[in-house]
């Protein structure tokens, strides 16, 4: 498998395969898999803090508008 079959296959399938690897053999990921491993759990947080946030500001909005 090429460099850019398996980064096509990281891309499609996200970071499930990676993972499922991981649990079975993590010494088997070559370095890349493991850095895009981080970058998923980096992305991941950003994510949740993003989410978080837009909550709150919905929260607040409401809070305003009904008077609670």
């Amino acid at each position: 498998m090429t460099d850019e079959e398996r980064k096509n296959l990281i891309a499609t399938w996200g970071d499930k395969a990676l993972r499922d690897k991981f649990e079975v053999n993590p010494y088997g990921l070559t370095h890349e898999e493991l850095e895009t491993l981080q970058s998923y759990d980096k992305l991941e947080v950003k994510v949740e803090r993003l989410v978080r946030d837009v909550l709150v500001q919905k929260a607040l909005k409401n809070s305003f508008r009904y008077k609670l």
